[in-house]
């Protein structure tokens, strides 16, 4: 506001002024200039030249808020000052003059970070608050409350938990909020301060009762406002930080989708160029990226990324706020190559931390995060590349930060964390003790620094112990041992902290606890197991939970339970390293194969409980097998004008609330059936006992793969597992065996000799490493040959052909491999197997079984059509239903398979690396049936799939070979009982030589009823007569494979 002050008589003139707005930039700099040349004929002393320094400096401020230029900011605070030091005869004026300083320098300040501006304007609100501020119609309310706020920015640049600054703006806001009515102006802005000054003292102390109040306050401004006022965009962004921040400290997953679907109703509301569209966007990508760390969905990851760039452009270089915008997308960049690898993603978002730090000042409150910051990507960095100068820059950085930053400060004890952990990495490389004493020292006083129940403490704690443990290695100092395993157990039990944090806790435990053989390592890998179950679990679908689970950050936990399971053999607990070994392997499969358990008995006893689990259940699998897998955020519209996308539908939040409310209430159910007699263990960890009767139709022979040691445990039906020791090199050459057969099959196309070569040399280590001693103790248990084996091998093991090992050496001296001794099918495990059994039978024993055929033939499988014909021949016509040609749809298929308890493909199988739940079979008009479209058949009278198409029971390269995501597990998992399948393409002609053999076997002399239990030696037999009678290459016949009873 202006004085404008007509000039008569001195000292006459002060009694014309009134108060006007400046209308245009133009107005500003004409009125500006008009007065400077007043004042220029004035004698020095005249009174009014007061008058016209503060008439200057309100036009330099109605201009500064048009160009965001600091010097006409600077102007207009040197205005003030003169008008204040020339004294006005004018009580009134003299004190609005210095409200209007105070507040240009409370803006300065705001924007420009100038900590002495932020001082002396919360010493002058104090001063204001004492004077008589009714002459000058100056609200002594708005004193109070703009004193609050300003002690509110001093509290955050200074951090101090018991800071008097805070308490004095709690009580300055109390004092407001008391003497104010409902509906008073003041009320409004004071509600809106405590909020905020609440919302921070809960993010440094993680107060509950303060987010609480936070909440609720919030909640009473959006009852103040209509829908139409344009304040609610601020008031639902500043209660979706709310949720975010309750969500940090509860881990609550409701409250982050709360957060962001707040962000997303406000990003409807805001119009382009809204001076809050920056925050905006940026609150919503931080949220995104926290949606991404919970539940590794890269499609967040990847949204946030993008609006972060958006929100870049909104404040080029220049603008006050950029830094905030460089800093998110710095991070989300860093995520990502933590994700992927992508060295060009840490290397912007080094870049754009490096940007951020030359537009921050040393004297900047921001320059501690922004040097913090810039640490982690170099320290990222080094752990890619090795260069010590990142580390030797990073340690500089963090020495500086911690100068800056009080020690009460939250980022205090994140720089004190990340300067230990460098300090670790730099006695590494120069071996210097005192780099351990000062990086203990810190580790110490930044775990000190950290209050009760914060939801950060797991980490900084695992870290620590993570550090302990690499001292321990090198000064062999057993107090650093156990304090290291200690404060790992410490991090993983912390109940505040996120599960992923407290799951990688579990990681720094198993693997110290292991390595020491310390008497804690079984507890660990329980825990461990546990958690990894309950944050696998977390995700809304089997594609999320895919991507949680095959994320680089937690590779290490893939091999979880074969760990756990080698110290358990080694410690002689055989049946506790198969319960492990069930618990931490097939993941995917186990979580949905749990909502299809049989409930028989249940039916008997209470037939209304088992209807309602039924119920659930069916609505549970209906969200975790959706189909929408490649987009969980589909863009319905277009852009607004600064670029965001609008109109977006997030499936992920709507599939990720669905599945909670029904999870919670199939928790009653099943603790309601847990409460029934006889059914204490129901939906309980499978124990031994049960898992044994996976065996009632032969051994099965588990081959566990570690880094630690490998064994081969052979289970039997009521008789002790039998343990076979491996060779000390066993898991390093079966690694060699498997990455050798994949790159070569990758470069060298079918039929290959190099692939011959490689294939043949891979079954002959296979024989000497697995097959001759399976064989060798099979013999010595009296298990006869020709009876059936069910191999379960883990890790990379599933992808190499062990049913071939061979030659295996005989008292015969025939050449043969270990499907020649032995009847050999796969299992992914031992529930899989045992489910395979439990189905119900379809009534085709009393006759031949109906078949459907389904076969797609094109010009690179001319082959088909007589496949088909010659399998309906041997079948029976009436018994076969064929489905070629244009019939071949998806929606065809999947209708006509539940009317037959047969099936065979007969077309191209797809692999798609990377999303092994879009593996398929190729029909008609290039159309996909999808593994995950078969997985959600519930087929309980399946009993036989022969799947005569490419690599159906191949495993794509995701690092997950544990989950075993092919098509032939599907089809088992719908419910089929015996599955044959091909570990990676088949000739085109083996599809029907080997159907006939196959079939004219199940068939044999013109028998009326076939079982799918003869599958296995039907298929043996069928690959034997190609080997022999067609004299095809190795490959060829090594390919097809049986999964099932």
């Amino acid at each position: 506001m202006a004085l404008n002050v007509n000039h008569g008589a001195q000292g006459s003139s002060l009694s014309h002024i009134s108060i006007q707005w400046a209308d245009s930039l133009n107005d500003v700099n004409s009125q500006v200039n008009r007065w400077q040349t007043q004042a220029s004929t004035l004698p020095f002393r005249h009174p009014d030249r007061a008058v016209i320094a503060h008439n200057i400096a309100t036009y330099y401020m109605s201009r500064y808020k048009a160009t965001q230029q600091k010097g006409d900011l600077d102007q207009a605070i040197v205005g003030y000052a003169e008008a204040l030091l020339r004294g006005m005869n004018h009580p009134p004026l003299n004190i609005l003059t210095f409200e209007h300083l105070t507040r240009a320098l409370l803006t300065r300040f705001s924007d420009f970070g100038a900590r002495g501006d932020l001082d002396h304007s919360i010493s002058y609100f104090r001063h204001l608050s004492n004077l008589p501020l009714e002459v000058a119609r100056i609200k002594r309310l708005d004193i109070l409350n703009s004193l609050a706020n300003a002690l509110c920015g001093r509290f955050e640049v200074g951090g101090q938990l018991e800071d008097i600054d805070l308490t004095e703006a709690i009580s300055q806001y109390r004092v407001v909020l008391t003497s104010c009515p409902l509906d008073h102006p003041s009320r409004f802005s004071c509600l809106q301060g405590l909020a905020g000054v609440l919302t921070s003292r809960s993010q440094r102390s993680g107060d509950l009762n303060d987010i609480e109040d936070a909440a609720t306050l919030y909640q009473e401004l959006l009852d103040l406002l209509d829908k139409e006022d344009s304040d609610r965009i601020w008031v639902l962004m500043n209660l979706a930080n709310v949720y975010h921040i309750r969500f940090r400290q509860t881990h609550d997953s409701e409250d982050l989708e709360k957060a962001i679907s707040r962000y997303r109703e406000v990003l409807l509301l805001c119009p382009p160029g809204h001076e809050s569209k920056q925050t905006l966007l940026e609150n919503l990508a931080y949220s995104l990226t926290s949606r991404f760390k919970n539940f590794g969905h890269m499609g967040c990851l990847e949204e946030a990324i993008s609006l972060y760039r958006v929100a870049l452009r909104l404040c080029p270089r220049g603008h006050p706020h950029r830094q905030r915008s460089l800093s998110g997308l710095a991070h989300a960049r860093s995520l990502r190559c933590l994700r992927t690898h992508n060295v060009e993603d840490l290397e912007e978002s080094i870049n754009l931390e490096r940007e951020n730090l030359a537009l921050t000042p040393p004297e900047h409150p921001m320059r501690p995060q922004v040097l913090y910051n810039l640490s982690v990507g170099l320290e990222t960095q080094y752990k890619l590349t090795g260069d010590t100068g990142d580390i030797e820059e990073g340690i500089e950085h963090l020495y500086e930060a911690s100068k800056l930053v009080k020690s009460e400060h939250p980022l205090s004890r994140r720089i004190l964390q990340l300067l230990a952990v460098n300090l670790v990495y730099r006695f590494r490389h120069r071996g210097a003790d005192k780099d351990i004493a000062d990086a203990i020292k810190h580790y110490r006083n930044s775990i000190s620094l950290i209050p009760e129940g914060h939801p950060d403490f797991s980490s900084m704690l695992y870290n620590f112990a993570s550090d302990l443990r690499v001292i321990f290695s090198r000064t062999g100092d057993a107090e650093h041992l156990e304090e290291s395993i200690a404060l790992s157990r410490s991090a993983a039990e912390y109940p505040f902290s996120s599960l992923h944090h407290r799951l990688v806790a579990t990681k720094h435990w198993t693997i110290t606890a292991h390595t020491a053989r310390h008497p804690s390592t079984l507890t660990a890998y329980t825990k461990a197991l546990s958690l990894l179950q309950r944050a696998i679990y977390l995700g809304p679908t089997v594609q999320t939970r895919h991507e949680y689970i095959s994320g680089r950050d937690i590779a290490y936990l893939r091999s979880l339970s074969m760990d756990a399971a080698s110290y358990a053999i080694e410690s002689r607990a055989y049946e506790e390293a198969i319960e492990m070994l069930e618990q931490g392997r097939g993941l995917l499969w186990s979580g949905m194969r749990s909502l299809r358990t049989p409930l028989d008995h249940l039916h008997e006893v209470e037939k209304s409980l088992a209807d309602e689990f039924t119920e659930i259940s069916q609505a549970l699998e209906a969200i975790i097998t959706t189909t929408d897998i490649r987009d969980f955020v589909q863009t319905l519209a277009g852009t607004d004008d600064d670029g965001v996308a609008i109109g977006r539908k997030d499936t992920f939040a709507r599939d990720l609330a669905e599945k909670r409310r029904l999870s919670e209430q199939l928790d009653k159910i099943v603790l309601r059936i847990q409460a029934l007699p006889g059914f204490e263990n129901f939906w309980r960890p499978v124990p031994f006992r049960h898992l044994q009767t996976a065996t009632m139709g032969g051994p099965v022979v588990i081959i566990n793969l570690s880094k630690y040691r490998s064994d081969i445990l052979i289970i039997r039906s009521n008789h002790p597992v039998v343990h076979i020791p491996t060779p000390s090199n066993f898991f390093h050459r079966v690694l060699n065996l498997a990455h050798q057969l994949s790159e070569t099959r990758k470069s060298h196309r079918l039929e290959s000799k190099k692939y011959d070569r490689v294939l043949r040399q891979t079954l002959e280590e296979l024989s000497e490493l697995v097959g001759q001693p399976v064989v060798d103790r099979l013999m010595e248990l009296g298990i006869p040959e020709q009876s059936r084996i069910w191999l379960c091998p883990t890790s990379v093991l599933a992808s190499l052909p062990i049913h071939a090992a061979g030659p295996i050496s005989s008292h015969i001296n025939v050449k043969r491999y270990l499907c020649d001794i032995y009847v050999c099918s796969y299992t992914p495990s031992l529930s899989a197997l045992i489910a395979s059994r439990s189905r119900n039978l379809s009534g085709s024993a009393s006759g031949r079984p109906s078949l459907l055929i389904v076969g797609q033939p094109d010009e690179s499988l001319p082959g088909v059509d007589s496949e088909t014909r010659s399998i309906e021949y041997l079948v029976g016509s009436g018994s076969v239903t064929r489905i070629t040609g244009e019939a071949a749809t998806p929606e065809n298929v999947i209708a006509r398979i539940p009317m037959h308890p047969w099936v065979h493909f007969a077309c191209h199988g797809m692999l798609q690396p990377g999303r092994p739940f879009e593996s398929s079979f190729l029909l008609q008009h290039h159309t996909h049936l999808t593994l995950l479209r078969i997985a959600k058949s519930h087929l309980p009278t399946a009993e036989l799939a022969f799947l005569a198409a490419c690599h159906t029971a191949e495993l794509t390269e995701d690092g997950t070979p544990d989950e075993v995501l092919h098509l032939t597990a599907a089809m088992q998992f719908s419910g089929f009982r015996s599955v044959i399948g091909t570990m990676w393409a088949m000739a085109d002609e083996d599809g029907k030589d080997l159907s006939e053999y196959f079939y004219s076997k199940m068939f044999a002399a013109g028998a009326q009823v076939a079982s799918y239990e003869k599958s296995a030696r039907a298929l043996r037999h069928a690959a034997q007569k190609l080997r022999t009678e067609k004299g095809v290459s190795l490959e060829r016949w090594v390919n097809f494979v049986h999964y099932g009873a």
